[in-house]
């Protein structure tokens, strides 16, 4: 993946070289894998140090010296080249002289429905961050908005409300060379769902999180009878029934998902029955920040992908084939791999009760990346029937290899300790195994309570020049933003396509075959079908995303959602594109956003405007909305004398305000950014509370735009009037155009 931009920061000239000149890939192993010294001075230049690093202290936990110099040599030919790319934990943490854990996420419960039990989580995520893994949670177990609660509070603010916190502690706690990940999830079925699901409309809220919502099959009935659907929580202390039409929810979910990629949904009656440990208090609870790993309370990720690319044979050739010896052989020395990650990092947790569950279960996630680059260099197009029954029948191959193996790590090592033999052979993922692996499994024991996964791969699929997880080639040419690197943005080309060029001898990208194909341009269906195939190889799920183009409708995204469910996905994401900056652009839609940016405005030289006036202790407010059209071009605020600050701040909001809507803006987000910042005074004008100056800008432009503005309940003013800013009680009350305090005698007039 070649980067087209110049650097500030020069990388070493051996680093740039390790990658054919390649920047993107560059920076992300030495400014994220690379090691450090405790002083931080980067020791590693290029990648076979790195894999050497690694290969060797994951070696360090075999028995004697034989066994660790066989399998520093085994693991050594599984990491060069990108055969196996393992998490980017391991990568980073494996002979690290800080304390690091090597297992990229988790997931814990808040334990109880309490003040206590949530800052305790917090507590334990802070730790969790700071050793550089990701969390996981779910805020089903907290009672909802406008339960009893047994404080001064009278009423509980709901679990909801507790969203900011649990996000605010994953982006406080910093990480070398990426972002603090966590994942916030709830039930279908619990009151507060559908104040979960709007959550992040605002946005300057959970900035910090992913969030899905566990959905039940009795859920997904109600959506095809529609029907109403109940919503129930309870505990020693709180009983909570009421129903809704189901559809009520599913709207707003398909709603999110569409203008926003969020929340994602979780199958979870599916997800529960296809798990391998739902017994020996290993049953799964939750999932990791990117969906990809069921866990236990306490559970871990320790990941690593096999990349099917590196495994080809003669590509773009009609001799085409998979090495699979080789690849029999990858996948193998993988389960070991991060089985002994998993006795290396033992002592490595951030929490005692990690170090517990990872080895109770022993779970481990052999994933696989580089599928796409796979089928086009086998000459099969990701879309097609066929491709999806070769998929199929590979990957049960596969699964089937990897399950072997850790059957015959039992003897040498010992099964996990949770094992029993009939319990999990009862697990309906395991009665879909070869009878052969099955009897193994009965007279033997496993290593791994459960074995497989497909994670996102993200930074490790650009460190290896591949394809990511299952996904088919993003673009041929896209526009990568990394938040994480020295530099921010990438002109990236896809390396298949030069490959092929130089392979064939073609020298036109319009040369190239049709199974040179993209996610855009892959019908979603097929690409809900490919997920389904290989699901049923996945004992635990997987992290995918459907690309969608911008101009899906939110009736199809419904389609993709229940075809999804149907096909026994354990969860879908979308994203479509141009509903939020992605990470990931295409050319096109890069060129769209620039030219939308760079256009100017050319004002009319008559524009349309209403004023509106509002009283605040301040002083009058007058907003000014002009309009082209249907469309407010500009807003003028203006308050206070001139000279002072609230005139001047009031200009600058007035101006941003202007330029945002000039550039193609909704005015909806900027009533939604502003309304509820609260400032010193709180007033009331009409039946409208007004909480600063950029809240009644807000509740101003609504009026102006809609004619309505919802009236808040006057409460303060039933109590004698809005804060004082003298004494700070709310006697503060409006008449005859001057703002008095009835208690300590305060009076501004407008």
């Amino acid at each position: 993946m070649v980067a087209e931009k110049s650097a500030e920061f020069r990388l070493p000239q051996e680093t740039l070289a390790a990658f054919g000149g390649d920047e993107l890939r560059a920076r992300v192993f030495y400014e994220k894998y690379a090691l450090r010294d405790a002083s931080g001075k980067q020791i590693e230049k290029t990648p076979d140090q790195m894999w050497r690093r690694v290969a060797t202290e994951l070696a360090s936990v075999e028995k004697d010296d034989e066994k660790r110099r066989e399998w520093a040599a085994k693991f050594y030919w599984l990491l060069e080249d990108y055969k196996f790319v393992p998490g980017g934990r391991i990568l980073f943490g494996a002979g690290q002289p800080r304390n690091a854990t090597l297992l990229n996420c988790y997931f814990f419960k808040i334990r109880e429905d309490s003040i206590e039990a949530i800052f305790d989580f917090c507590k334990e995520s802070a730790r969790t961050y700071s050793y550089g893994g990701g969390v996981g949670t779910d805020i089903s177990v907290l009672r909802p908005k406008g339960a009893l609660v047994n404080n001064a509070a009278i009423y509980s603010s709901g679990s909801v409300s507790f969203m900011e916190l649990l996000s605010t502690t994953t982006g406080t706690i910093g990480q070398a060379g990426r972002r603090g990940a966590q994942m916030i999830t709830i039930r279908v079925d619990h009151p507060d769902v559908l104040d979960f699901i709007n959550v992040k409309r605002d946005l300057k809220k959970v900035n910090y999180a992913n969030i899905s919502v566990k959905i039940t099959d009795a859920f997904m009935r109600a959506i095809e009878n529609n029907e109403d659907f109940e919503l129930s929580f309870k505990n020693e202390k709180v009983e909570i029934h009421r129903k809704i039409p189901a559809r009520q929810i599913w709207t707003e979910l398909i709603k999110g998902a569409w203008e926003s990629d969020e929340p994602g949904v979780l199958f979870w009656d599916t997800l529960k029955r296809d798990s391998t440990t739902e017994y020996n208090n290993m049953e799964v609870e939750g999932v990791n920040p990117c969906s990809e790993q069921t866990l236990e309370n306490y559970g871990c990720c320790c990941l690593g992908s096999v990349n099917l690319s590196a495994f080809v044979k003669e590509p773009f050739t009609d001799h085409a084939s998979i090495d699979w010896d080789a690849l029999v052989r990858g996948t193998q020395f993988a389960v070991r791999f991060l089985d002994n990650v998993l006795d290396y990092n033992a002592d490595r947790h951030p929490l005692p009760q990690q170090k517990k569950a990872s080895l109770w279960s022993r779970r481990i996630g052999v994933g696989i990346t580089g599928l796409g680059d796979m089928l086009i260099k086998l000459g099969l197009k990701y879309d097609e029937d066929a491709t999806i029954e070769f998929v199929d029948k590979l990957f049960e191959r596969i699964t089937n290899v990897i399950y072997d193996y850790s059957t015959e790590l039992a003897p040498e090592k010992g099964a996990f300790p949770a094992f029993d033999a009939e319990k999990h052979l009862a697990q309906p993922f395991v009665k879909r195994l070869d009878p052969k692996v099955r009897e193994k499994i009965r007279a033997q024991g496993i290593r791994n309570a459960a074995i497989t996964t497909i994670p996102p791969v993200g930074s490790g699929s650009i460190l290896a020049g591949s394809s990511s997880g299952i996904e088919p080639v993003f673009a041929l040419a896209y526009t990568r933003r990394s938040k994480s690197l020295s530099e921010g943005e990438f002109k990236v080309f896809h390396p298949l396509v030069r490959e092929y060029m130089k392979t064939v001898g073609v020298s036109d990208v319009n040369q190239l075959p049709i199974y040179f194909v993209t996610s855009h341009q892959i019908k979603p269906e097929m690409r809900v079908k490919m997920q389904g195939t290989i699901q049923k190889h996945i004992d635990t799920a997987i992290s995918s995303t459907v690309n969608l183009p911008e101009e899906i409708t939110p009736e199809q995204v419904e389609k993709i959602y229940l075809l999804a469910w149907k096909q026994g996905c354990k969860g879908i994401t979308i994203y479509r594109e141009g509903s939020r900056e992605g990470i990931l652009e295409t050319e096109k839609a890069s060129k769209k956003q620039s030219a939308r940016l760079e256009a100017e405005f050319e004002r009319p030289r008559i524009l349309s405007g209403r004023t509106l006036k509002l009283r605040l202790p301040q002083g009058g407010l007058y907003v000014t909305a002009n309009s082209e059209g249907d469309s407010i071009k500009e807003v003028f605020l203006n308050i206070g004398k001139l000279g002072s600050d609230e005139k001047a701040d009031a200009e600058a909001m007035g101006r941003l305000i202007s330029l945002y809507m000039q550039h193609g803006g909704d005015i909806k987000h900027v009533i939604s950014t502003l309304k509820g910042i609260k400032g010193k005074y709180v007033s009331w004008d009409e039946g409208v509370q007004l909480l600063s100056i950029p809240d009644a800008a807000a509740k101003a432009l609504e009026l102006l735009v809609a004619n309505t503005v919802v009236k808040e309940s006057a409460g303060p003013v039933s109590q004698g009037g809005a804060a004082c800013p003298e004494c700070h009680e709310s006697t503060l009350i409006f008449e005859n155009g001057c703002y008095k305090c009835t208690s300590c005698g305060y009076s501004k007039c407008e």
